[in-house]
This record gives structure tokens, sequence and C-alpha cells, in this order.
């Protein structure tokens, strides 16, 4: 993915994001849980539910690491990340509330776009940027235009994956890169308030 980010590591931003849009469309409800499944095992994000992890205990009581990625274990970053997943099924949550403000014919529309098969980068990301712009109306007044920004982004992507599951890699690529160019610096904020 191409994210740059000006304000640090552009791996430590993806990775933010990605757990960021993946526990979102987790949190969801959806009808693409096997290629959320897939994309989960494609990620340096941890590729079990969280429903299983609240029921699954190893064989010494407690319960398997939140830290887990393909074989290797990333110290210290158990708290953030679960501090990520925690905010993202709240956003997932203030989403659901939001979700009827997005017209239909808005989300085939992009996802036809999204179908068109020699598109760049670039091209999906502007896509997304002309749906935000025309759902932008539809924020809430009394919510800040930044949240109201990310949380219309990721549910413009769940909305697309539940039109055309076969999309939600592509439509997960663009909205993480997509928050990154754009709205990282909110995200970041987020995060770190949540820390505090």
């Amino acid at each position: 993915m191409d994210s740059e980010v000006s304000n640090g590591s552009g791996l430590e931003a993806e990775h933010i994001t990605n757990l960021l849009v993946f526990g979102f469309l987790q949190s969801s409800g959806h009808n693409f849980h096997q290629e959320l499944e897939k994309l989960g095992h494609e990620l340096p994000i941890p590729v079990y539910p969280e429903a299983d992890l609240e029921d699954e205990l190893q064989t010494d009581g407690n319960r398997p690491s939140r830290a887990f990625y393909h074989g290797r274990i990333e110290p210290d970053s158990e708290s953030q990340e679960e501090l990520i997943q925690n905010l993202a099924r709240h956003l997932a949550q203030v989403g659901d509330e939001m979700d009827q403000r997005i017209r239909p014919t808005l989300v085939r529309q992009l996802a036809s776009q999204f179908m068109t098969g020699d598109l760049s980068e670039e091209d999906r990301r502007n896509y997304l940027a002309q749906a935000l712009d025309e759902v932008k109306t539809a924020y809430p007044k009394d919510m800040e235009s930044d949240k109201a920004m990310l949380i219309m982004t990721m549910l413009l992507a769940k909305k697309v994956a539940s039109h055309m599951p076969s999309l939600l890699r592509d439509v997960f690529r663009t909205t993480v890169n997509f928050i990154n160019q754009n709205l990282f610096t909110y995200v970041r904020n987020l995060v770190r308030n949540e820390m505090d």
C-alpha cells in the first residue's frame, strides 16, 4: 500500500489504520464474513474473530494474546491494538446509526466504479472522495466533521463490500489509503486521547 504520512512512520500509520478499518468492518453487521476472514489472514493483524477471543482460554487459564500475528509476537503492542479494536467497535456503533443516510444508488455507483478493472489506486480514492462529497450533507450536525468523515468513509467501505463482497480487498485497501492521506492526524489523535 502506498500510504504516505507526513507525521511519522508509514508502516505504523498503515498498521493502525488496518486495525481500525478491519475492526470497524468486523464489528458491523455484514454479509461478507468469508471475504473478511480471508483478508484477516492476509494482513498483519489479528486473524481470529473477536468473539473467539472471549470464549477461548489457554491451558494456563489465560486468554490468548491479541498481539499474535502470523507467527510473530509484537511486544508492548497489545494495549494499543486492543484500544484500536475498541475504538473501531464504538465507531461501528455510531456508523450503524448513520447507515440509513447513505443512498443505495450511491453505493451501487461506487461499487460499479470499483469493478472497473483498469483503475489506479488514485482513481479509486478519487471515486471514494466524490462519494463522500455526496454524503457530506448527511453528516450529523452535532458531530465533528473529521469524525463524521472517518465514519462515513468506513461505512461506505462496508456498504460497498456488502453490495459486492468480491470488492472487499480493493475497497479495504482504498479506504486505508484514503484515511492515511486525509484523516490520519485525526485517527492518531483519537487513539492518543483513548490512551490517556
